[in-house]
């Protein structure tokens, strides 16, 4: 749907007062606001679209390759598991793909979505009895994928996902336990596809009260927006008419220039005429001489600054109304630039405290006065009154913000399940987060990273690094959960989880336009089992062919590893992980993180120690 076919879809007379209300469960507008609904489900589609066919082609391409995988783990009964898949979810998403096209779509789009996420998650279900035992359980995995693409990628509405998704543990628990699926295996299944659903309803929620929030005030905006054209239609009428006025009055006084008496009472008139003008226009009108104080203010600007009477501001110093000495001083140097320079200044902004106490923002513009000798006497400008708009810019970053914190709350939620099924419980994903963001600090300091290493990268790396070990959701739980040394062929198998995130997070980074936290997070999925020396795992790469990221959580995650209890061993001292670490230099880890390292070890040991909550104090402080 095109812009402007979706505002003229957008109703009229609709209120734009007051707080957004909702009803609870279904997200629906309520209220004042219900007028909003069948706009913002315009609106919500024409931003699921694309999206939505980019998520369909991806899960056509991904569920076609898994044929390979399905070939690996039960070659013997790889034909009816192919006639699942390529006989019934691939035609189901071509089919909703070609959907997508026609005009029905737009009416019916969640209703199909729901259809095909269930036909879908029914047709992976149906891959467990059908395979071949023990491998059949492994199945299950799929259905997470299913979850996590209805929650968080299809762009599905909150009700129908929730309804979808609840639908299919339902189905999955019927058929586990109608094939006698051994009790553990179905109550850590059914444990991770309800944290799943809880995590994903969680995500889903908020997506959409996001989504309605920004729809909303996006409606505030254009609503204000239409405000300010009609005044700014009406004062540029209004300049118009009396730029006819003025110039009628140069006309009148170049007639009777001859007579003194006369041009002086034409003078009069003139300047009552101008008076009355100034009085009138809405704009604030000052003049002001070369010390700051006021000379001239219209009635405009008595009421911007809450004043009575002209006495209250003629005479006074502009800087004696600023909200802080710093902000004075700003205004101060931006005059003294037209006193040099002569040119005007435009869209000053000032911060200042009215007489009544409150605060106001103003939009201010100045141009030199001189007089007939030309020597400056002084200054003259607009004022404008934009406090509502600032309040209507803060609400947007307020807005911004609720959105990364969201989307920080549902990484951590998709991530714990990796870490629950290692039970590795705790602070293990938080201390890896830490362990990454101040290790990334100071290889800030490292001239060879100082340009690369930003602000914006180092909150990239510190949220991705929690994803680290995601991949893990796939790996078996009698080898992820084995209490002994592993074989070979169970730690091959292991060694698997470092591709299946990176792939996971690849799918995800192909629907987000542009670079994202994601490409980052992706990196350390792949690669942080790789080694300086280039023995490592999935590719083998070695030195600075292994992106910086995943080098820094790479020394982290050996370090957590190492200083953390497992099922396979005990936890070593803060001292002799560091010796083990520092022995691996120019092996298995790159120099340069290492001697970081070593400065700041002791950060280490504080995290190590149980005082996260003490080492980001310190940090907000400073």
């Amino acid at each position: 749907m095109e812009k402007d076919q979706f505002k003229t879809a957008l109703p009229t007379g609709v209120n734009i007062n007051g707080k957004m209300t909702v009803n609870p469960l279904t997200l629906n507008f309520t209220g004042d606001f219900a007028d909003y609904e069948k706009a913002f489900h315009d609106f919500y589609l024409s931003k699921s679209v694309k999206p939505l066919r980019y998520a369909i082609l991806l899960g056509i391409i991904g569920w076609s390759l898994f044929g390979f995988l399905d070939m690996y783990i039960d070659p013997q009964r790889v034909g009816i598991l192919w006639a699942i898949r390529f006989g019934i979810i691939v035609p189901i998403l071509i089919v909703g793909l070609v959907v997508s096209y026609f005009k029905i779509f737009s009416k019916w789009m969640q209703a199909l979505i729901a259809f095909s996420i269930v036909s879908i998650g029914c047709a992976v279900i149906a891959m467990i009895p059908m395979a071949s035992t023990p491998l059949k359980h492994n199945y299950y995995a799929g259905l997470i994928l299913v979850f996590l693409f209805a929650y968080t990628v299809l762009r599905f509405r909150f009700m129908w996902a929730t309804i979808s998704c609840w639908t299919l543990v339902i189905v999955y628990e019927i058929v586990a336990i109608s094939i006698r699926t051994p009790p553990e295996i179905l109550f850590s299944n059914s444990l991770f596809f309800i944290t799943a659903n809880v995590v994903g309803m969680f995500a889903c929620y908020f997506i959409e009260l996001s989504a309605r929030r920004d729809f909303y005030s996006v409606k505030r905006i254009e609503a204000e927006q239409e405000k300010v054209r009609a005044a700014n239609r009406e004062l540029e009428e209004r300049v118009q008419e009396r730029t006819k006025q003025l110039i009628k009055i140069n006309e009148d006084l170049n007639l009777t220039i001859s007579e003194h008496r006369r041009s002086q009472e034409n003078l009069k008139k003139s300047e009552e005429k101008y008076r009355t003008i100034i009085d009138n226009i809405e704009e604030g009108f000052y003049e002001i001489d070369v010390a700051g104080n006021f000379t001239f203010v219209n009635a405009s600007t008595l009421r911007i600054y809450t004043c009575k009477s002209e006495e209250d501001l003629l005479g006074k110093n502009f800087r004696d109304f600023f909200i802080n000495r710093k902000k004075a001083e700003e205004a101060l140097w931006a005059l003294n630039e037209v006193y040099q320079t002569k040119f005007p200044a435009h869209a000053m902004n000032w911060e200042i405290i009215r007489s009544d106490g409150s605060t106001s923002f103003l939009e201010v513009s100045a141009t030199r006065i001189d007089n007939s000798a030309g020597v400056p006497v002084g200054f003259r400008g607009i004022i404008r009154d934009i406090t509502d708009r600032k309040a209507m810019e803060q609400q947007l970053l307020d807005s911004y913000e609720n959105i990364k914190q969201t989307r920080t709350m549902t990484i951590l939620g998709l991530a714990k399940l990796a870490e629950y099924r290692d039970q590795d419980t705790g602070q293990h994903l938080e201390r890896i987060m830490e362990y990454t963001k101040i290790l990334t600090e100071e290889l800030r300091h490292n001239p060879r990273f100082s340009d690369y290493i930003t602000d914006e990268y180092i909150e990239d790396i510190y949220i991705s690094s929690m994803l680290h070990d995601i991949g893990k959701v796939g790996i078996p739980d009698e080898i992820l959960l084995k209490p002994g040394p592993l074989t070979s062929e169970e730690y091959e198998i292991v060694k698997e989880h470092s591709r299946l995130g990176g792939d996971a997070l690849r799918a995800v980074e192909l629907q987000v336009k542009g670079k994202s936290f994601l490409t980052i997070g992706k990196q350390i999925c792949y690669f942080h089992h790789e080694r300086w020396d280039g023995k490592g795992y999935p590719v083998g790469l070695m030195q600075e062919e292994i992106p910086l990221a995943a080098r820094i959580v790479a020394l982290a995650d050996v370090y957590d590893a190492l200083t953390s209890d497992r099922v396979y061993k005990k936890a070593i001292s803060h001292e002799d992980a560091m010796e083990i670490i520092t022995k691996e230099k120019g092996f298995h880890f790159d120099p340069s993180i290492v001697e970081a390292f070593q400065t700041i070890e002791w950060h280490f040991k504080e995290i190590l120690d149980g005082n996260i909550n003490k080492l980001k104090a310190t940090a907000t402080i400073q």
